[in-house]
């Protein structure tokens, strides 16, 4: 009796090891689940688009920003489908049941909020993107590039204008030097100044003047 009990304890469904096959297939969706939504979340937490590519112009890591938050969102769907379709079986890869219940809970909660955030995030890139011109200027002061992005959260509160000096870098990259923060100016134009430029409204009324100060490309 000891060894039938012993005999069929050892052939138990829960005793059964995993086809090799089988394991490594699960470790490959484990780690596509990881990649499809800590990926996205490391991108959105470092704050530029790319990881700060600042490829061409503002204006064009805009609407790349655009477009890589829906493929972010796409990936976390994504990602978020195979770790509930493959969650039963992802208990094979960690000793504890009750680790793999937490670490899959982890994993979806960390995406769920990632898509909520991202959706947000699109529709109001939906509503903002059709008029990127006027977010997103620049202008040739001499010898520099001045970039002008204006903040204008509409009626929840006050617009205001950041200017930063374009500086170029190798392979058609650029860097952004914040000159000054100011007050919002309605179809903002600039013209030359010493050591600096000054600030007009659509009618060619001065408004006020920007120095450089230190700030420079070299």
């Amino acid at each position: 009796m000891l060894g039938t009990t012993q005999l069929k304890q050892n052939h138990s469904p829960s005793n059964k090891q995993v086809p090799q096959k089988t394991f490594a297939a699960l470790i490959a969706t484990f780690l596509a689940v990881l990649l499809l939504i800590i990926v996205p979340l490391v991108e959105s937490l470092h704050g530029g688009v790319l990881w700060g590519l600042n490829y061409h112009s503002p204006k064009f890591m805009s609407q790349v920003g655009d477009a890589l938050a829906l493929v972010k969102l796409i990936a976390l769907c994504a990602g978020v489908y195979l770790l509930f379709k493959q969650h039963g079986t992802f208990r094979h890869l960690v000793k504890s049941k009750w680790l793999s219940i937490v670490l899959s809970s982890v994993l979806a909660i960390v995406a769920l909020i990632q898509i909520a955030i991202g959706l947000l995030g699109v529709l109001i890139d939906a509503t903002l993107g059709t008029n990127r011109d006027y977010f997103h200027k620049e202008f040739a002061i001499e010898n520099n590039t001045i970039y002008v992005f204006t903040a204008d959260p509409g009626a929840m509160g006050t617009a205001y204008h950041y200017f930063y000096l374009k500086c170029p870098l190798p392979l058609n990259r650029y860097e952004l030097k914040l000159i000054e923060k100011t007050h919002w100016v309605r179809e903002i134009e600039l013209k030359a100044s010493d050591n600096g430029f000054d600030v007009f409204n659509q009618r060619g009324e001065f408004k006020y003047r920007v120095s450089l100060g230190e700030v420079g490309c070299g």
